[in-house]
């Protein structure tokens, strides 16, 4: 049986439409703040066979108001609350790692992505430019995340959910120039 269900995978990409952080609805990746079960408001669906499942996503924006302007791009990890959600059952120590881990992995790629993009020659057309290195970045987080619920097995590999764990804090230490803890 399974135990959790991590299969929504949801990018949102927008030109200005950014998500505020005062919404209670969602939470902006953070160092400062882990994923608690407080935080797992979606509503349980029984009989399906998971304990649990959360929705994480990527916000990627930029703005550019002319041409003589630099271009300004914004990239968040999110967590939605109202769409993640736990059983009581499934409220482990174990599950709460794993779901940090695939939360710190979003951040890890969304890292990534503003790095290419700050790194980016956006003379020409900003849109081409943003739209490739953004499909880029979501096939990568994509391949990730199925590496990483195949390897842990859905979580439920302890020994293999703490070498992800070391492996995605290095990332995010390695990629420590390129962090975004508040939304503009």
């Amino acid at each position: 049986m399974r135990t959790f269900f991590f299969g929504l995978l949801f990018v949102l990409s927008t030109k200005t439409y950014g998500q505020s952080s005062t919404l209670s609805d969602t939470l902006h990746w953070s160092e400062n703040r882990s994923l608690g079960w407080a935080d797992f408001k979606g509503e349980t669906i029984d009989g399906i066979g998971f304990t649990g499942e959360v929705f994480c996503l990527i916000i990627a924006n930029f703005e550019r108001p002319d041409n003589s302007k630099k271009t300004k791009f914004t990239v968040f990890a999110i967590f939605d609350k109202t769409k993640s959600w736990i059983s009581p059952e499934g409220k482990t120590n174990s599950a709460l790692k794993y779901f940090q881990i695939l939360f710190d992995i979003y951040e890890v790629h969304a890292r990534h992505l503003r790095k290419e993009l700050e790194q980016s020659e956006t003379e020409a057309d900003v849109n081409v430019v943003f739209q490739e290195k953004y499909n880029r970045s979501m096939t990568n987080l994509t391949t990730e995340f199925n590496i990483f619920r195949k390897e842990t097995k859905l979580g439920k590999d302890k020994k293999i959910l703490l070498k992800w764990k070391k492996k995605v804090e290095d990332e995010l230490q390695s990629l420590e120039a390129y962090k975004n803890n508040s939304p503009s």
